[in-house]
């Protein structure tokens, strides 16, 4: 069995030091631990990077996923820059290099720094915080050069492109624009067009109305391990099977043969029309409903659970509830478990933390209301598509098998459901839900 992953980058700081080396000092979430890293990254991803002054204010967290943009002929990856009740996005163009030092650090192949150690490098380095004014400018006449660049680009592919009947954007350029930080603003029904390249637009994130830093995983949380299979209560549809979480098990993975859907952040006007896909292709999914969403959208949780979808607690208000004391998680747990189960009359025995963001504290608030905590190990951020393909395109680069996908109840997700499902049915992948 494939152990269950779900890894958070923080993008700590970077700078270069005196012997000339371009590095970044990253915090990864491991399964069972927390530690620090040191990357060394090659000039051109430094730059770009930089250029978006990603650590000046709030907190930064470091996609894991680079991405290949087709219009500029370059990779990209992305830092989701957070600070209060905001959320941007900022796309960075990045090499080959880059990608491959992301890819060993998320497979565990490269060293922790030592605890004390918090120099880039062996003293002298320039922090991207204090760098020179020269360097300040430069950057800015690099940032200024990347826009004016990627405007021409819009303009040539606005005066080829045919405008969609219900897109407010004919032009969706994969990802978001390059080096030009892109709001990342997620409401319950997402139809936001693609950020204009000139400026960046800090947000209000309704979904997420209380948004913070993510907590730190605490040092000694058990390694997570597998849950057991059992055969599906329900054989109606008989295209996926239940997952049972065991009682002593705090973090699961899947086997190989199997795949889960999971949806965030509902209910919505769009559960239905997800649901009714699920049904038609005689699959079901699991539904991690926010307690407020489900005082504006009752039927819709009846909706769900009553064609056999599994529905879970993704806390009242979407508050990072590592900040909560033990009281007041036990409290806002209870209020959204009472919320749903007089809608579906089943018990909630499913937990999903806001942003992912856990400790065993709240594992313990959530165990002690009989719910398990249930993360993911498959991201495709789907909440900041431009397009359905974008989605699409995730599920083909990464490895499916043993996959728990983490959604939303987005619009271009539902538009890509049918055939993800599809593409995940051509892999003989067996449907999963949890209880």
């Amino acid at each position: 069995m494939e152990p269950y992953s779900a890894q958070v980058m923080e993008l700590l700081s970077l700078g270069k030091t005196s012997e000339g080396a371009y590095r970044i000092k990253v915090a990864v979430t491991h399964e069972d631990r927390q530690a620090s890293y040191i990357i060394d990254i090659d000039e051109f991803t430094y730059l770009g990077l930089e250029a978006l002054r990603p650590v000046d204010g709030g907190r930064a967290r470091l996609s894991p996923y680079p991405k290949w943009d087709p219009y500029h002929n370059t990779y990209y990856s992305a830092v989701v820059r957070m600070s209060g009740v905001s959320r941007e996005t900022l796309y960075f163009a990045c090499s080959e290099e880059f990608i491959q030092a992301i890819k060993r650090l998320q497979q565990n192949e490269l060293p922790p720094v030592p605890i004390g150690e918090e120099a880039l490098g062996n003293g002298g380095e320039e922090s991207a915080r204090r760098r020179s004014p020269s360097r300040r400018r430069f950057a800015a006449r690099a940032s200024r050069l990347a826009g004016l660049l990627l405007a021409l680009v819009v303009i040539g592919l606005l005066a080829l492109s045919i405008p969609t009947e219900g897109q407010e954007d004919p032009v969706r350029l994969p990802g978001g624009q390059i080096g030009v930080a892109n709001a990342g603003a997620k409401t319950e029904v997402s139809t936001a067009a693609a950020a204009p390249v000139s400026a960046s637009q800090p947000q209000k994130n309704d979904a997420h109305e209380d948004e913070a830093p993510i907590a730190a995983v605490t040092a000694d949380r058990p390694a997570q391990t597998q849950a057991s299979v059992k055969p599906a209560a329900q054989q109606a549809q008989a295209g996926y099977q239940v997952i049972e979480v065991e009682d002593d098990k705090k973090f699961f993975g899947l086997p190989k043969e199997y795949v889960a859907l999971t949806f965030d952040d509902g209910p919505s006007s769009l559960t239905k029309k997800i649901v009714d896909i699920l049904v038609e292709n005689k699959i079901a999914a699991t539904f991690l409903f926010v307690g407020k969403n489900v005082e504006r959208h009752p039927d819709a949780v009846a909706y769900a659970s009553e064609h056999g979808m599994a529905v879970g607690n993704h806390s009242w208000d979407h508050s990072v509830l590592t900040k909560f004391t033990p009281k007041a998680q036990n409290a806002t747990l209870s209020k959204t478990n009472a919320a749903i189960e007089a809608l579906t009359g089943e018990p909630v025995t499913l937990f999903r933390p806001p942003y992912g963001a856990v400790n065993d504290e709240l594992i313990s608030s959530a165990e002690k209301l009989n719910m398990k905590t249930l993360l993911w190990n498959r991201d495709p951020e789907d909440w900041n598509a431009k397009k359905p393909e974008d989605i699409l395109r995730y599920f083909r680069e990464v490895e499916a098998a043993g996959g728990v996908y983490v959604l939303h109840e987005d619009k271009f997700t539902a538009e890509a459901l049918p055939e993800i499902i599809q593409y995940l049915k051509d892999k003989d992948l067996k449907f999963a839900i949890f209880k």
